[in-house]
């Protein structure tokens, strides 16, 4: 399955994003958020995430244990940068990219 998600299409916190995202982690199919910009639900054995947060670019290829540990930990464990907590930055021609 891959997903690919861009932050700039919803203002919500950090913490509601980690939550949310950690929701449809545990429990992928049939869980869709206002982030989401495409979803292919072929090869459900892993799960790519593909994500754009804060100008960055990151892919996470996740196998069922690796989802369980990130829908726990939060997303921003795994990537390689300190993500905004707060979105009110995002304007309404952001969120239309």
């Amino acid at each position: 399955m891959r997903v690919k998600i861009n932050r700039h299409k919803c203002d919500a916190h950090l913490a509601f994003c980690e939550q949310c995202l950690g929701k449809f982690l545990r429990e992928p199919l049939g869980y869709e958020r206002r982030c989401f910009v495409e979803i292919d639900y072929e090869n459900p054995e892993v799960l790519v995430v593909e994500l754009h947060s804060d100008g960055r670019d990151v892919v996470l290829k996740l196998d069922e244990e690796q989802r369980k540990n990130a829908a726990a930990e939060g997303w921003s464990y795994f990537v390689d940068f300190v993500p905004a907590m707060y979105r009110n930055h995002i304007n309404k021609e952001a969120r239309q990219e």
